[in-house]
């Protein structure tokens, strides 16, 4: 948590890593640290259980958004889109913090 605190100081970090969608939702929840520290580990989870990591795929093609009941969900854009489509991924999400961590885990099932 203390690594995303310090990176939101950087103008550029949420441009770099985040969607415009999620950029709005992140500001709708007055850029609240835990949130974007959830997302920022969804996006890495994400890419790790794709199996690609982040050499095809860009963090921005990873949007993290909250349904009516707060439950994460992911919608892949780009390569990551053509990857999910493809292989007719289904991503199920899960994420928590506390003080000091944030955590997420992605299962992708064909």
């Amino acid at each position: 948590m203390s690594r995303i605190r310090k990176s939101c100081k950087n103008k550029r970090f949420l441009s770099q890593y985040f969607s415009a969608d999620e950029i709005r939702f992140l500001v709708k929840h007055k850029l609240n640290p835990a949130l974007i520290a959830e997302n920022y580990c969804v996006k890495i989870a994400f890419a790790k259980a794709i199996g690609t990591g982040m050499r095809l795929i860009r963090a921005q093609d990873i949007s993290v958004l909250r349904d009516r009941l707060g439950s994460p969900f992911v919608i892949a854009e780009g390569n990551a889109k053509i990857l999910v489509e493809r292989e007719g991924y289904t991503v199920n999400v899960s994420v928590d913090s506390c003080r000091e961590y944030a955590t997420a885990s992605v299962i992708i099932n064909k």
